[in-house]
């Protein structure tokens, strides 16, 4: 498990579409739908997510359903 100071650092838009493996235009689409939690404003164009926050949401979305 992680230490809280490790799950509440911040993410930068690079490492969260790695982590969460979603395309720049899904990840925003996801916001916008309130699917996926907003980022947080570290001043002038600078966003960041929290770690502890993409990671419930990777923990918490639906499983896949198979096709067919």
């Amino acid at each position: 498990m992680n230490s809280p100071s490790t799950r509440d650092a911040y993410l930068r838009l690079p490492e969260v579409l790695a982590v969460v493996g979603l395309s720049r235009p899904t990840l925003y689409r996801r916001i916008r739908a309130g699917e996926f939690p907003c980022g947080y404003s570290l001043g002038g164009n600078c966003v960041a997510w929290k770690r502890s926050e993409v990671e419930n949401w990777i923990e918490n979305r639906p499983a896949r359903v198979p096709p067919g």
